[in-house]
């Protein structure tokens, strides 16, 4: 019933996001489609938890019922899991898995102790942000305790939704244990722990686990399984408890002498793990590298700063090539050929707008999209710079985190970046900051894991469903 749009909140200048009623819903106050963005709304601002995405500002404008969010500057795991398996051919580290986890267990804990049940817990609702961590969002579906004795619908994502949702039973807070346990399986091994609606509801069924290849592993799977019990009186209750054996698993699995710090090989280089790190002073046209970065605009026309510079050398065919899906929204990140220029690929980032800054999810995109296409050497502008008017500051930290995080999360091809800017003053200031963030990290992953192999089809989260109670197809 909503749309959602990326906005600029107009006193502080920073991202937000825009909830409003689609045009086909009546807009008045006491509408059924405002009543339930505005509860969700209140239910995300009640619950104290900086792991929660935060409810900032809800009412109507010109008859147009609204809720405003906190923009989290990353992509959802069930994105980064499909990039990854794409580009890569592994899932998610366990490591990584398990950190996720236990913010995911806290912030349903802290949600818990406020009344509130998400019940619809799954990848795609989970953010992450590599400056700020991990975001549970997505509250749209949520009810008070008090409401879910006798629920009046069936609502949630079926791969994720425990036995007593899909019934329409009363529920409690083990549906959303079950949701985060499913979650986990889902971020391990790239598909939900049961297939088909007869597997989920069958109390004698239990989810099928690979052979695990490390004590660390079979101890996770003991967890997870303990989570996703069909029958809910074996299922586990404590999401503080479950928070305290992911947090454990993870910090196992990330030993001291396994963390790869980040050092400096000279005045404007840097090694982190096996990718080296450079920062020049010149014209990003002139670069030879796998892939030159572009920082675009959202109509994707190359007639200005950076953008014009590589129009102009590698040839009209990469604007052409770029505009021909039309219209781009912030944060995203598309490949083109790359005509004259010395590079097999330009990846146009759309990263800022108007002050606005989106610069993290278009980096971490961009990383993305390189992998996938065999990339090995990249080269970058200071995105966001120019006409959007991004600090470098800003610009260097949230480029400089998305890359450590890129690199954190291990299995990357990926041998140098290269940050190209203008004059050797700002290249100072950006590389000053963008090494203070490379240095705030741990380095990559242990070599071991970077998560299990991908095979088959990548699965893609589906779209919440909400149904009267008694139509199960």
């Amino acid at each position: 019933m909503s749309e959602i749009w990326l906005a600029k909140h107009s006193i502080l200048l920073v991202p937000v996001i825009l909830k409003t009623l689609r045009a086909a819903v009546p807009d008045a106050n006491d509408s059924e489609g405002f009543s339930r963005m505005l509860h969700e709304a209140r239910l995300m601002a009640r619950i104290p938890s900086p792991r929660v995405v935060r409810a900032l500002d809800a009412g109507t404008h010109e008859g147009m019922g609204y809720v405003v969010q906190e923009y989290v500057d990353g992509i959802d795991l069930a994105e980064l899991d499909r990039e990854r398996r794409k580009a890569l051919g592994v899932g998610l580290p366990l490591w990584f898995v398990c950190s996720a986890m236990r913010e995911l267990c806290l912030a349903l804990h802290a949600a818990h102790l406020t009344g509130i049940l998400h019940r619809d817990v799954k990848p795609s609702n989970v953010f992450g942000s590599p400056a700020t961590g991990i975001r549970l969002g997505d509250f749209g579906i949520a009810i008070e305790q008090l409401e879910a004795s006798s629920p009046n619908e069936i609502s949630g994502t079926f791969k994720f939704m425990a036995p007593e949702q899909l019934r329409g039973d009363g529920l409690d807070r083990l549906c959303d244990v079950y949701g985060a346990g499913a979650t986990a399986f889902d971020l391990r091994y790239g598909h939900a722990p049961f297939a088909d609606l007869s597997s989920v509801l069958d109390a004698r069924c239990r989810a099928r686990f690979p052979a695990p290849q490390t004590p660390q592993e079979a101890y996770f799977q003991h967890v997870v399984d303990s989570m996703i019990d069909n029958d809910r009186g074996k299922r586990a209750r404590d999401l503080s408890e479950l928070a305290r054996h992911f947090g454990g698993l993870a910090a196992d699995l990330r030993p001291p002498f396994d963390r790869v710090s980040c050092t400096a090989t000279g005045r404007n280089r840097l090694r982190l793990g096996d990718c080296e790190i450079v920062f020049e002073v010149g014209d990003l046209s002139e670069q030879k590298a796998d892939a030159l970065v572009n920082s675009a605009n959202d109509h994707l026309r190359m007639r200005s700063g950076t953008s014009d510079a590589l129009r102009k050398r590698g040839g009209d065919v990469i604007e052409e090539e770029a505009m021909r899906g039309g219209e781009r929204p912030l944060g995203s990140c598309i490949a083109t050929s790359a005509g004259n220029l010395a590079a097999s690929h330009v990846l146009h980032a759309v990263s800022a707008w108007n002050e606005v800054s989106c610069v993290g999810r278009a980096t971490h995109r961009a990383f993305l999209l390189a992998e996938n296409l065999g990339a090995r050497t990249v080269a970058f502008p200071a995105l966001g710079t120019g006409a959007a008017r991004v600090s470098y500051e800003t610009c260097a930290s949230a480029m400089a985190t998305a890359l450590r995080h890129h690199l954190q999360l291990g299995g990357s091809r990926l041998s140098r970046v290269t940050f190209v800017l203008h004059h050797e003053s700002v290249r100072d200031v950006f590389r000053e900051v963008a090494t203070q963030a490379l240095h705030d990290g741990e380095g990559p992953a242990p070599a071991w894991d970077f998560g299990l192999q991908a095979d088959g089809e990548v699965r893609v989260d589906a779209g919440t469903q909400v149904r009267a109670p008694g139509t199960m197809e």
